[in-house]
């Protein structure tokens, strides 16, 4: 990005003439021509240097938001204010916001001009500080939060609720943005920060903080309105639309939450398959009447638009005037030319500005595009090079939505997002990354879950317990197994237990203890395993040495088709897209998998890949298992290759017995280039003329016959596997050296969001959802999840909207009945698809941008979002309706997740425990279907584990050869420390359970010193300063790190002497030459405080314990240790690689 992007040009003499406005006085009204495109955020970076207020009112909020992404590009990130939902808690904490700052833009909707708001000194007046040394008392906070009606949770994750942990008070007040951690020395604030919600970390200290009881709970006269929280601000608004503002009575109401009413006994609680009637009357309504209606709902919504009347405000006015007069102030500024993604038009548009003597700027989302446009313009046009080399023609990354002429000081201003019709982003990829809770990316394990031990089986948790271990109390686990077992797992042990997790809901049998059922368990699903991990390795080894086609580097036409792709390129993306093409450049047949989100790009990744391929004249098969992705996947290639001369067609059961015969012919003559197909593509009668690309869409889809017959094909043709369901990443690592394999983790940044909400079921508001809908020719999805009752809402949806044509789809009609139904949705045929949830993955329609959720509390947080996720794929606004029963059933909590998962795409711990499903069902295909019953018998997480030591064996015996440039395996231990002090989390300091399980995992299983210090860090921000026995467990876990380098089996600290226990006797290579070098070390080093002892088998260095605090021994073993360690040369890993890459 550009040091100072808005120097571009000279901005400054295009505004001068609007800022003569006095700004120390107000009610100057100056009536401008329009600001085309950008112009108008250009003009808000120049207005904020002479005006500490502006105000920007638009139409819609998909302009608010697009214009926050502009502001923020600009360089005004920090003084922006968007208000564009009018619900009151929203509201209250955005006039809080407005009241403390000086200086800011707030982008909003004309809808707040009319807003009637409450009283301003009344809420000066309810709102308290909280400031750090002020003289608010601990006891006081907390009665006051009681008086203000807040609610006492364990943790905090929604406004209006409080948490204590000792010296520590959470809350989230209704005037904050974000939850407040105040820490108390005594009854003085200490200090003052904000924290994440998702993850319970700080992430910002301040001086102080408001504190504020709910509007709702206040009884406010709502008579003030924006103006009165403003102080001399300047307003940039439409004529027009000051013209015509529709005030209508409902707008000026804010919202207030719906309250839950309570259930009278005599309610009959409202039966699954039963749709309420809505409790107002509705006369039911024929087709022909209901043409008349929508007129007369039309008519009577849109109040007489009524002129908004500024004069009588205390504001400063820029109004844009759409039609000349006198009073006009003519700023010279037109529209872009368009240019509708056609090249042609793109250099004629560029060469007659050039000479017209034009400054022409071509703007770009990122460096990628940036040089991408750069290569492709100089390529294609000799007179372009030319243009751009003298300068006449700039390139530059700058994020701006639209291009604009400004005449007077002779600029052309071009965008790509104009250039290729792209959508504008409507957010902003967080640039405050939030530290992550280090111990809560532990799958948390609660009481009563079922566990995984590794030695013992699978048990079910019982809790923490004190047990005395040697001469100390320390808190252990507690597993129950079968017939009455119990195991205790001290914190040594505690990376052996994980939570079991397996892909079907069965309630998993408890292991014996002392049966060895278990044991057996576990080699058969290891040898299972390394069969399966040996013929992936055995393929990829074949593959590595066979020849394949070598194809041409990019010529100019892909960059054309690359630049003019609807989404920016995200750097995964981009990495995949550069990682598949340089294996097709290469000698050796390209085997890669890309793994990522619906929605992520994958698809795109694919037409490049075959437009690579077919511009070196070879054919390319696109594999993919249903007739419906078919359809889409034929649709999506036609779009994106119209341009270029490519024969794409789709083969399937779609197409007649003619048509079929037709493209197989077709295809063997090589008349074809792009065929894309279900496993009819792999039957006897389809010949390519000259395969060079296979492109298999969620391979672990087909069966084993096709996938054999794949493998015959596949040996020496490249082939690009393309799936959805994510791959732990505990595995890609392993992976990594034996297959090729590319991850995209991250969205597109101009993926538009959906508008969520949740509501009960009414049969007006859903008649009005699929209205809207239609009216702009799109279409619905309508999820409801039971099959008896889906016939009977189809009828009762007919009644309340006759208009629109209705499919129904679920899993028990007959696959082709299944896919006639989607099909015809997929032309148009119906507007309203009412089906069960088979449509959460893979159907992907870019018309349907509603989709409503029959019983939204009926399915989990990953599904909603998966089924989410299927709407919002093209520019338009997106809605999704969440229905629930009543409001008391789905808590604030879960919606405000749900708002979470859209805002931040790294979310927290709760969803990616919900994402582990699919996780399990990605690991179980990896090596093939037939591997998926071990989940079951051994849990997700030991058979990940297993996975991870197969392929690392076979890595560095069998197949020493294929992977000569492997890294040296690390070398380290697992010790145990066992202490005659107390060590251990005490309640009164974190009083939840899970909590201190989840503290005392991760401690004792840090990958690096730096997680260490985080684990602190996260302790102390979110429980206060460390009592002894904490810090005694932070430096014992330490020394476990330090001693697993060290290469020692145990030390056991006793009050007379150290034990530190070494390898046992038959890890001869240890002995053979570490032992040698040990020996040597202490001779010269300790001599006289180190003594080696052997007892039988084991042989043991004893120190004498003189220290006089637990602390000292700690620090000298851990000095010790590390010398040893450094001694073997195994460098103790202070950062992880991936900690230093990101």
């Amino acid at each position: 990005m550009n040091s100072n992007p808005v120097n571009i040009f000279n901005s400054n003499s295009l505004f001068n003439k609007i800022i003569p406005i006095h700004s120390d006085s107000s009610n100057n009204i100056v009536f401008v021509s329009p600001l085309y495109g950008s112009s108008k955020s250009f003009a808000v970076k120049e207005l904020i240097n002479n005006y500490n207020q502006i105000v920007l009112p638009f139409t819609e909020s998909k302009t608010v938001h697009e214009i926050k992404v502009e502001l923020n590009v600009l360089g005004l990130a920090d003084d922006l204010i968007v208000i564009d939902d009018f619900n009151l808690e929203s509201i209250q904490e955005k006039l809080t916001e407005i009241s403390k700052r000086k200086r800011f833009v707030l982008i909003t909707t004309y809808e707040i001009l009319n807003l009637k708001l409450p009283n301003k000194e009344k809420i000066n007046h309810l709102t308290t500080k909280v400031a750090v040394g002020g003289d608010l008392k601990y006891d006081d906070l907390i009665e006051y939060l009681n008086l203000l009606i807040y609610t006492k949770d364990k943790f905090v994750e929604a406004p209006g609720y409080y948490s204590q942990r000792g010296a520590i008070v959470d809350f989230w007040s209704y005037s904050e943005k974000s939850p407040v951690r105040l820490e108390f020395n005594g009854d003085f604030i200490e200090s003052i920060r904000y924290f994440d919600s998702e993850s319970q970390r700080s992430f910002e200290k301040v001086d102080e903080v408001t504190l504020a009881g709910a509007f709702q709970n206040q009884n406010n006269d709502f008579n003030s309105d924006v103006f009165d929280y403003l102080n001399n601000p300047i307003f940039i608004a439409s004529a027009y639309e000051l013209n015509n503002i529709k005030s209508s009575k409902e707008e000026i109401i804010p919202v207030v939450e719906e309250k839950i009413k309570p259930k009278k006994k005599k309610d009959k609680p409202l039966d699954e398959d039963e749709f309420p009637e809505p409790s107002y009357s509705v006369p039911i309504i024929s087709e022909s009447e209901s043409e008349n209606l929508n007129q007369f709902a039309e008519d009577e919504q849109v109040d007489k638009p009524n002129p908004f009347d500024y004069e009588s405000k205390s504001a400063n006015w820029i109004i844009e005037d759409e039609l000349s007069s006198e009073k006009r102030i003519e700023l010279g500024f037109s529209p872009a030319p368009s240019i509708n993604s056609n090249y042609q038009i793109l250099f004629s548009v560029l060469k007659d500005y050039a000479e017209k003597k034009f400054n022409t700027i071509v703007t770009s989302e990122n460096e990628l595009q940036t040089k991408r446009l750069k290569e492709l313009l100089s390529e294609i046009n000799p007179e372009l090079e030319n243009l751009i080399d003298s300068g006449k023609i700039k390139i530059e990354t700058l994020a701006i939505k639209e291009g604009f002429i400004n005449r007077n000081e002779k600029n052309l201003i071009l965008t790509d997002y104009q250039i290729f019709s792209k959508p504008y982003r409507t957010k902003i990829s967080s640039s405050k990354k939030f530290k992550k809770s280090k111990a809560k990316s532990f799958a948390s394990i609660k009481r009563s879950d079922y566990v995984v031990h590794e030695d013992y089986g699978i048990g079910q948790y019982a809790g923490l317990e004190t047990i005395k271990i040697g001469d100390t109390n320390q808190e252990s686990m507690k597993i129950l197994y079968s017939d009455g077992g119990v195991v205790y797992v001290n914190l040594n042990y505690l990376a052996l237990v994980k939570r079991y997790s397996s892909n079907e809901n069965l309630k998993p049998t408890l292991a014996t203890l002392g049966s060895g059922e278990w044991l057996s368990t576990k080699a058969k699903a290891k040898k299972k395993i390394k069969e399966a991990a040996r013929e992936l390795i055995e393929l990829y080894a074949k593959r590595k040495s066979t020849e394949g086609y070598k194809y041409s580097p990019d010529t100019v036409w892909q960059m054309e088709l690359e630049a003019s792709f609807f989404y920016e390129d995200t750097l995964d993306q981009a990495k995949a897209s550069e990682d598949v093409k340089s294996d097709m450049e290469a000698q050796n047949p390209m085997d890669r998998l890309v793994c990522g989100d619906v929605g992520f790009g994958k698809t795109e990744i694919a037409v490049r890949a075959a437009f690579k391929a077919v511009q070196d004249g070879k054919q390319v098969g696109v594999l993919v298992p249903t007739t419906i992705l078919a359809e889409q996947h034929y649709n999506t290639f036609k779009d994106r290759l119209t341009q270029f001369p490519v024969r794409v067609a789709a083969l399937s059961r779609f197409q007649t017995k003619k048509e079929q015969k037709e493209i197989v012919n077709l295809l063997e003559e090589g008349q074809l280039d792009v065929i894309i197909g279900t496993h009819r593509l792999i039957s006897k009668d389809v010949k390519f003329k000259d395969l060079g690309l296979l492109i298999i869409d969620e391979e672990h889809r087909f069966g084993v016959s096709a996938k054999e017959k794949l493998r015959q094909i596949k040996v020496n043709v490249d082939t690009l596997t393309l799936t959805a369901t994510p791959i732990p990443r505990t595995l890609n690592l392993s992976l990594l050296g034996a297959r090729d394999l590319s991850i995209i983790a991250t969205p597109p940044p101009n993926r538009q969001p959906i508008n969520t909400n949740v509501s009960t079921f009414d049969a007006l508001k859903i008649r009005e959802w699929i209205i809207n809908e239609l009216k702009r020719n799109g279409q619905v999805y309508f999820v409801h999840d039971r099959v008896q009752s889906i016939d009977k809402l189809a009828d009762y949806i007919k009644r309340y909207v006759p208009e629109a044509k209705i499919g129904v789809a679920h899993g028990q009609m007959k696959p082709s009945q299944l896919e006639d139904v989607i099909h015809g949705f997929l032309n148009r045929k119906f507007d309203v698809l009412l089906s069960t949830k088979i449509i959460e993955s893979g159907i992907d329609i870019p018309n349907v941008n509603t989709i409503i959720v029959n019983r939204a509390d009926r399915f989990g947080l990953a599904e909603l979002h998966q089924l989410r996720g299927r709407v919002g794929r093209s520019d338009r606004q997106a809605y999704a309706h969440f229905i629930v029963p009543s409001m008391s059933g789905i808590t604030k909590k879960a919606l405000r997740r749900l708002q979470a998962i859209e805002e931040y795409t790294d979310i927290g711990s709760g969803f990616n425990v919900a994402m582990r499903d699919l996780e399990i069902r990605g690991a179980g295909n990896l090596l093939g279907t037939e591997q998926t019953g071990f989940i079951g018998d051994v849990g997700f997480d030991l058979y990940v584990k297993l996975i991870n030591e197969a392929v690392e064996e076979l890595k560095y015996q069998d197949f020493k050869e294929v992977f000569k440039s492997l890294p040296k395996i690390e070398e380290r231990t697992d010790p145990t420390i066992d202490t005659f002090f107390e060590i251990g989390i005490p309640v009164t300091y974190m009083p939840e359970q899970m909590d201190r399980l989840n503290f005392y995992t991760a401690l004792y299983s840090v990958k690096s010193l730096s997680e260490i210090e985080e684990l602190k860090e996260e302790m102390l921000d979110r429980f206060g300063v460390l009592p002894e026995v904490v810090k005694r467990l932070v430096l014992t876990a330490t020394l476990k790190f330090y001693s697993s380098f060290a290469l020692f089996e145990r030390i056991a600290i006793q009050r007379k002497n150290i034990h530190i226990i070494l390898p046992r006797g038959e890890k001869e290579d240890y002995y053979k030459v570490r032992f040698v070098e040990l020996m040597r070390f202490i001779m010269d080093e300790y001599k006289d405080k180190i003594k080696f002892n052997q007892q039988k088998e084991v042989m043991k260095l004893i120190i004498e314990n003189k220290f006089e605090k637990a602390e000292d021994i700690l620090s000298y073993l851990i000095t010790f240790c590390g010398r040893v360690a450094k001694l073997f040369g195994n460098e103790v890993k202070i950062k992880l690689e991936t900690e230093e890459a990101a």
